[in-house]
């Protein structure tokens, strides 16, 4: 079990019921949890708001998200780089690939509304 208190703007987290009331001088816990739920959230508590609060924000798992979403379109970006340098140096068209450079515009794109959300 992970002991959760509020205590004034912070927040301890204590293993240990008698530790808490030995180290900190308090007797109840304001959040208790099991350890599955204590490492479910990654350990990350604190105050918003003026509540305790368990884990990440949707908003700081939406920013995850997009960054992850950025990292694998840049990937796919690099992997098709080769087209440009076959273009430039004549050995290839624009028309042979079309397709391909439509698809490196459209991840461009959703790249920069990522980065801008």
């Amino acid at each position: 079990m992970v002991y959760i208190v509020k205590k004034g703007n912070e927040v301890i987290h204590h293993t240990s019921l008698e530790a808490m009331k030995e180290m900190d001088g308090i007797e109840t816990p304001d959040l208790p949890l099991s350890d599955e739920e204590f490492k479910a959230a990654e350990g990350l508590v604190r105050i918003i708001d003026g509540e305790i609060f368990l884990g990440k924000t949707d908003i700081e798992k939406q920013s995850e998200q997009n960054a992850e979403r950025i990292r694998l379109l840049k990937r796919y970006l690099a992997e098709t780089d080769y087209i440009a340098a076959k273009i430039a140096e004549g050995s290839a068209t624009t028309e042979e690939y079309a397709g391909q450079i439509t698809q490196r515009q459209a991840w461009r794109a959703e790249i920069a509304e990522l980065e801008s959300a």
